[in-house]
């Protein structure tokens, strides 16, 4: 029947209004006509159809085809509720709020089966998740993986039904099982123009935040709070010079191999090396494989190359544009003079595990530290970090009873490094 525009009252709707629905829908009736009616009960209450309708009103239409149902109010909900559902425009999102909203009414109706219903002696009106997801045409699986979507917050998912990523199950599903925290930051970075993998971003976030709880436990430390541990803050070329000459047991470090500098650096170790080891003490240093024969050959000027240590991390460490699925890290083992012979052997193959990088991108793991620490110097001796980063080797020494010398350039990760060595004492003296 035909119902005057004017008396159609509209309230508020599961699905918002898509002006980009109405301009494609005004093209198509001015074309074909209305193909469709539109459902309104018997007090010209809208149920289904709001775009239609729109399209009408901007047509200029002052009537149009309705049918007329006479239901009640949550059987009117459930009218709208299954149209948008049985349209493929909807967004994951968009479902996974429709699918929640029909069960509910469907369990105030008693028409939604229970967990613990006997599917025997249950109520045969009753409807499983089976039987809705196959009315939906996917799979129980499916069904409740867009049924999962739902517990994003509710302003997350507002902000994310306007992304692609709301088009994005996958995506969801990871989103969805993070914190409210992770959950609200995720969405301000997509909003953001974030386009990335949502499992890097989430990576991200979280290790952002280890990173601040981290940080904020933190205390400063002083060289003079403990003589196990001395540290420098500058570049090691420099303020290594402060360091008294044959007073070092074991260099054990992780350069920063990919700066344009490097090379200088691994130079300027084998000088520092030189001067401040004692005779027979030894240099580890990591090391890129592209590098290894540019290193062996600055190092070897001021100490004796000794052996090639591999450090073999689970999974891969990545790709290298020369075609190569890196699976292990190089360590360069270095000794001044003549290394003094020893009944324990030490093993050239490492089999680590893969560090958090929560304080830094480029954290090494304390497991390798420690093996060669314990291995090549003695309780009481005296471990010398260079490039000490965040503090890794000196974690390392001071769980071994070794003494600590840290130097680092940057203020920042100086101070991380600062703190966490202090907090290591402060724990391993309670």
């Amino acid at each position: 029947m035909k119902v005057n525009i004017d008396d159609i009252k509209v309230s508020e709707r599961l699905r918002k209004l898509d002006n980009s629905k109405v301009a494609e829908l005004v093209d198509s009736i001015k074309q074909i006509g209305l193909l469709q009616p539109i459902v309104v009960d018997t007090d010209n209450n809208l149920l289904s159809g709001l775009h239609r309708l729109e399209a009408f009103k901007s047509i200029g239409y002052e009537n149009i085809d309705c049918k007329v149902v006479n239901l009640s109010e949550q059987k009117n909900r459930l009218v709208e509720i299954d149209e948008n559902l049985c349209r493929l425009d909807l967004n994951y999102i968009e479902r996974a709020e429709h699918l929640i909203h029909r069960d509910e009414i469907l369990i105030s109706l008693g028409q939604r089966a229970q967990v613990g219903d006997n599917q025997h002696t249950g109520s045969p009106r009753s409807q499983t998740t089976q039987s809705l997801a196959k009315d939906l045409g996917i799979s129980r699986s499916k069904y409740y993986e867009i049924k999962s979507v739902y517990k994003i917050e509710a302003g997350v998912r507002e902000i994310l039904k306007k992304t692609d990523v709301a088009n994005n199950l996958d995506a969801l599903m990871l989103i969805q099982k993070q914190t409210a925290e992770i959950q609200s930051e995720v969405a301000k970075r997509i909003k953001n123009g974030y386009a990335g993998k949502i499992r890097h971003l989430i990576k991200d976030i979280q290790n952002e935040i280890k990173q601040n709880e981290v940080l904020s436990q933190l205390d400063n430390y002083n060289n003079s709070d403990d003589e196990k541990v001395q540290l420098y803050h500058g570049d090691f070329r420099d303020v290594g010079q402060q360091i008294p000459d044959q007073s070092v047991d074991l260099i054990f470090t992780d350069p920063p191999y990919i700066d344009e500098d490097s090379l200088d650096l691994y130079q300027g170790l084998s000088e520092l090396g030189n001067r401040v080891l004692k005779d027979g003490g030894s240099c580890l240093c990591y090391v890129t494989q592209t590098m290894l024969h540019q290193v062996l050959n600055v190092m070897s000027e001021d100490l004796e190359y000794y052996w090639v240590i591999s450090i073999k991390h689970g999974g891969n460490n990545g790709r290298h544009g020369r075609g190569i699925f890196v699976e292990w890290k190089p360590i360069l083992w270095f000794v001044k003079g003549k290394k003094k012979r020893s009944s324990d052997f030490v093993a050239d193959f490492v089999y680590s595990t893969p560090p958090e990088k929560i304080l830094h991108q480029w954290e090494q793991s304390t497991k390798e530290a420690e093996y060669y620490i314990s291995h090549l110097s003695v309780v009481g001796e005296v471990v010398l970090d260079p490039m000490m980063g965040t503090g890794t080797t000196g974690v390392a020494a001071l769980s071994c009873s070794r003494d600590f010398v840290g130097i680092e350039k940057e203020k920042s990760t100086f101070d991380i490094a600062r703190g966490r060595l202090n907090q290591h004492l402060r724990n391993s003296n309670v």
